[in-house]
């Protein structure tokens, strides 16, 4: 069993063919001799029998059946069937042995005698022995690469990094190049937030509400790959100007049953997680439950210089600084389960249940002082406030999954359907005080709020031979979302807490998105790739709100066609050069659109803006790729114009007035133009550095009220890893980022940056392991700076946040592996399932 060294999971499913009996491990090397032609007499004894697991007595299905003479000599070699059964349908007369062998058995050699003249040989069950040592050196050592490039975009292979263990899905996104992730857990991709999110192919309402929450209640250890897809075929729901980010959670295909646990301590998250795989023959069945416990500490300081302009001339009028401290504790809970039944080679059913629940408690003092522009302090206007928020929510997800594999290769038909929902409950309580500690205000607030989607799609494939491949699809999405509010407050602690109407809201919002799509892919001698496509999507908006009594409907639907078309030439040593061309669309969302006003900072206050229309955006991107043996270099320069660009403001409530409103509009144009460089490297079969950049210069152009305003400059992205793996089952991994300043059309904020550290210890034949990850370890916080103007001040913001990080995580596999071969992958898609072209 030595041979099994070389290969890879991903070919497991392929191996011991008919034509591959030759190469049999365990195998005299003679059995590479000839076809003898003694086998092949009409007048031959048929010889047949049954392989079987010698503990169990179940068969062993797919197992190989060498006929080799007493010498060695290789005659024929048969496939078992999927019960374990072997024909030779012509044996000549005469001795010979067997040679039995399947990945996890040990190679038996069968002698058996052929006498002639007698009726066909009946063996009956010949047992395998099970090799525990041979099912241990089934092992990946031909590691994938931690990043990959794709027709479509890239791939991160989180699973690769030891850095991620113990962590949250947060720090796997900010280790993936096109990508950055802020102090707050925000998402950019090459400089946008505007980003679809998926999990497995399949939107989730779990990622819709609060994105950075979500991304902290998903445990790293269940993510296996990030694809970031920025020329999404037509295929793909439009929606996220910027492109598509896939999360790809781990399953396993491997029959038997498998199962990690993981446990992980450390001063800012500590979390448990654990997965368990079964699979008996034609049905499977996954199951994961992870619970993570997470806190956050930072402090911030702002000064607001108020000012009054003459004849282009500013004159400070008075000066006001805020400091505030917070504390958020975050519990969390994730719960998965999922199975797929093959009822033959054509036909699959998967279906999958999540469950997550969060709750996070945030506690925040905020300080408000006033100065004249001399510096004396205005004591009468002093506020302090004490603000607790404590956060509820639980989502439930479940999607069904119909595969139809027809007899043509790529043949294919999906159905879909998706069944999302997602609540929460927020209470809000402050308490403000004066100079002298007095009370003088109380506020409570309780909101309730839902959002379900439902989702229906059928996707299918038909290929033409010589004339290429067609796509075609429909999907239906329907949307309901809604939150109640309920504000009250008081101006002592005797007085008795009243309903105020005006922060009160009532509101409820339906998007229904109905939609379809073709594209047609075409091949030509291997070297070019012509794919073109457009997507129709009909979007019908209703909303209903209620604030300070006053009822207001919302009607507006509206339609949008995107093209989609895609260039691609193939050159020698696997270079690509790819122009791609796509539209896409983003939709306001409900925190967005929902007009209750957030007034916890009496300087300034939140609210949406139910009136936004959804952005078009035009993505134009050339990229070229090639791999030189163990380097790959991928480069790519893009565009991207949005001429209804969704973002937030900030103007004063009046003239003059300290008050500031900060809300969002369709602001006008914003056009980025930037260009993308990664490399990665392998040396000595053990280590990998990669080293990636993202650079654009952004230009935007706006109307906010009757003033124009024009914000344009640079900015980047910078992120490398590098790793090693020792001889003695050791291995060390660091990752960074950097990510420059960055502009809006009113804040310029100063540059963030990451970096970690892991090493790992494996124990136990590699079914243990021990690591320890730090973070940000030379610094005790992080501290961003953010300015912003508006007409009658200038605010000046430093936010900290103590990001610093040490855990030490344990994990163990336990578990036992059978490798068996996927019959219908493997004819319909090529070997080791994987697709061809």
């Amino acid at each position: 069993m030595a041979g099994i060294k070389q290969f890879s999971l991903s070919r497991l499913t392929g191996v011991f063919l008919l034509s591959a009996t030759t190469f049999l491990p365990g195998v005299p090397a003679r059995a590479a001799a000839p076809v003898s032609g003694l086998f092949w007499q009409t007048s031959g004894i048929s010889v047949s029998g049954t392989v079987v697991d010698a503990a169990s007595k179940a068969p062993v299905d797919f197992a190989t059946v060498a006929l080799q003479d007493k010498s060695g000599k290789l005659i024929t070699g048969v496939p078992c069937d999927a019960n374990g059964k072997f024909t030779f349908p012509a044996v000549a007369p005469g001795a010979y042995d067997l040679a039995i062998s399947f990945i996890g058995y040990k190679t038996k050699l069968h002698s058996i005698t052929v006498l002639a003249g007698t009726a066909p040989l009946q063996l009956g069950q010949i047992p395998l022995d099970s090799d525990s040592k041979a099912l241990e050196e089934v092992v990946v050592t031909g590691e994938k690469d931690l990043i990959q490039q794709t027709d479509d975009g890239m791939v991160y292979n989180a699973e690769n990094d030891i850095t991620n263990i113990g962590g949250t899905a947060a720090d796997v996104l900010k280790k993936v190049p096109s990508l950055a992730v802020d102090m707050d857990g925000n998402v950019e991709m090459r400089g946008s937030t505007k980003i679809k999110i998926l999990i497995n192919g399949k939107p989730s309402t779990m990622l819709a509400d609060n994105l950075a929450e979500a991304l902290q209640q998903i445990p790293a250890d269940m993510i296996k790959s990030v694809e970031v897809i920025t020329s999404p075929s037509a295929k793909y729901e439009a929606e996220g100007t910027a492109g598509v980010i896939n999360i790809i959670t781990k399953q396993s295909n491997i029959e038997g049953m498998t199962g990690q646990v993981t446990a992980t301590a450390g001063n800012r998250s500590n979390n448990l997680n654990t997965n368990l795989n079964l699979r008996k023959k034609k049905l499977g069945l996954r199951a994961s439950v992870g619970g993570n416990f997470n806190d956050r500490i930072g402090d911030s300081e702002s000064d607001q210089v108020y000012f009054r302009e003459e004849n282009f001339i500013q004159t400070p009028t008075k000066l006001i600084q805020q400091s505030s401290t917070f504390e958020n504790n975050g519990r969390s809970m994730f719960t998965q389960l999922g199975g797929n039944y093959d009822f033959n080679e054509n036909n699959n059913l998967s279906a999958s249940v999540r469950l997550n629940r969060s709750r996070n408690l945030s506690d925040r003092n905020l300080s408000t002082a006033q100065f004249t522009p001399s510096g004396e302090e205005q004591t009468a206007n002093y506020r302090f406030r004490d603000i607790n928020n404590r956060n509820r929510n639980q989502g439930f997800e479940t999607n069904l999954h119909f595969t139809r594999r027809f007899q043509k290769k790529g043949q294919e038909l999906d159905l879909i359907a998706i069944f999302n929902r997602n609540g929460s409950d927020s209470d809000y309580q402050l308490t403000e005080e004066n100079k002298t500690a007095a009370i003088t205000r109380l506020e409570q607030s309780d909101n309730h709020g839902t959002n379900r989607e439902f989702t229906f799609q059928a996707d299918y494939s038909h290929p033409m031979e010589e004339l290429g491949n067609l796509e075609a699809g429909v999907r239906a999405v329907l949307r309901n979302s809604g939150s109640d509010y309920d504000f009250r407050y008081s101006r002592s602690t005797e007085a008795p807490l009243l309903v105020d109407p005006a922060r009160s809201n009532l509101f409820t919002y339906h998007q229904d998105v109905y939609s379809g799509y073709l594209s047609y892919t075409y091949r030509w001698q291997k070297t070019y790739t012509l794919r073109v496509g457009g997507r129709y999507e009909y979007t019908a908006v209703s909303g209903d709100f209620t604030t300070n009594n006053v009822e207001t409907s919302l009607e507006k639907p509206f339609q949008n066609f995107m093209p989609n078309v895609m260039l691609m030439k193939r050159f020698s040593n696997d270079q690509r050069l790819r122009l791609s061309y796509s539209t896409r669309i983003q939709r306001p969302g409900m925190n967005q659109l929902n007009p209750y006003r957030n007034e916890s900072n009496q300087l300034n206050i939140r609210y949406g803006n139910p009136n936004l229309d959804a952005e078009i955006t035009h993505n134009t991107e050339v990229q070229y790729s090639w791999l030189l043996k163990t380097t790959s270099f991928n480069a790519s320069m893009y565009w991207r114009q949005t001429n209804n660009d969704i973002n937030q403001y900030q103007f004063p409530i009046r003239e003059n007035n300290d008050t500031l409103n900060t809300t969002f509009a369709n602001l006008g144009q914003n056009a980025t133009y930037g260009t993308s460089l990664s490399a990665t490297t392998r040396f000595k079969q053990k280590g990998q550095v990669g080293l990636n950049l993202n650079l654009f210069y952004n230009d935007l152009t706006s109307f906010i009220g009757r003033t124009m305003i024009t914000r344009a400059g640079f900015m980047y992205n910078l992120s490398g890893n590098a790793s090693y793996k020792f001889s003695n089952d050791v291995s060390v991994q660091t990752a960074g980022s950097f990510n420059s300043p960055r502009l809006s059309l009113q804040s310029r904020s100063t540059y963030n940056y990451s970096y970690s550290l892991g090493l790992r210890k494996e124990f136990w034949k590699r079914k243990g392991g021990v690591s320890l990850n730090v973070e940000n370890f030379l610094f005790s916080n992080n501290s961003i700076r953010t300015t912003v103007n508006n007409t009658n001040s200038n605010n000046y913001n430093r936010n900290n946040n103590y990001n610093r990080i040490v855990r030490v995580s344990f994990n163990f596999r336990f578990g036992k592996m059978e490798f068996k071969r996927d019959k219908a992958l493997e004819k319909l898609t090529g070997e080791g399932g994987k697709k061809n072209g």
